[in-house]
């Protein structure tokens, strides 16, 4: 039996598919061809949003499965890895040098850290709503939908992992989304455990919300009002 051969498609693939849409796009700008560019600009975001919300549906049905076997406490070490491993860059120098008795809160590189959260929410979760507001004690960051956790608790809300109970690391809520741990914990109680204070406070949405999460930084932890512990059950450290 003579076998089919695929020289055509083979071509397309070699030639069109299997080159990056930025290769393309460069070749498109040193062409003058700026409507190919702005096409394959708009293609390539569409690409990268595709893929991230793949990779948000991937970690929330993890979660889902790991979850049939293990108790809320594993979760909730499970976020607490993941944040130590994943701090950012611009935090590992004050990091070490706090633990060492070397720096404290009032060294803090919050011009880096504000600039880290922006391009991080710009770049990999291609957020381009971002609300950012300053008053004399706080810094407030918003996003009219968080494209990651807040995707999620919009687009699957019936597939959406919860906690088994509430608990004050979820802000006492029945069914908290398992994946938004991985930002409370790393900005809020994690950081509050291994730190001494919450760096953001944050209000996350909930499951069938509008997606929109804030998230609250006080310049001066001890401004932070005595009402956020009497609500979290935290005991004040700064």
């Amino acid at each position: 039996m003579e076998k089919k051969m695929y020289t055509e498609v083979l071509n397309k693939v070699r030639n069109d598919y299997a080159v990056r849409n930025i290769d393309k796009l460069e070749a498109a700008i040193k062409a003058g061809d700026m409507d190919r560019a702005l096409e394959l600009h708009k293609l390539n975001v569409e690409k990268k949003t595709g893929f991230h919300h793949f990779a948000v549906r991937w970690v929330n049905q993890t979660l889902r499965n790991f979850k049939k076997w293990a108790p809320d406490e594993a979760i909730f070490e499970c976020m607490e890895d993941y944040a130590l491993w994943c701090y950012p860059p611009c935090l590992q120098d004050w990091m070490a040098k706090f633990k060492a008795g070397e720096a404290t809160y009032k060294d803090f590189p919050m011009e880096d850290f504000l600039e880290n959260r922006a391009v991080l929410w710009s770049a990999l979760h291609d957020n381009a709503d971002q609300i950012w507001e300053e008053d004399e004690e706080k810094i407030t960051f918003t996003l009219q939908r968080c494209n990651s956790g807040g995707w999620l608790v919009t687009e699957c809300t019936d597939t959406v992992q919860t906690l088994d109970k509430a608990e004050p690391r979820c802000y006492g809520k029945e069914g908290f989304q398992c994946y938004c741990l991985n930002c409370t914990t790393m900005w809020e109680f994690g950081w509050y455990k291994w730190f001494g204070w919450p760096l953001f406070i944050m209000d996350v949405p909930a499951i069938g919300s509008d997606g929109k999460c804030v998230m609250v930084m006080y310049k001066d932890p001890k401004d932070i009002p005595d009402s956020y512990y009497e609500r979290t059950g935290l005991e004040r450290k700064i």
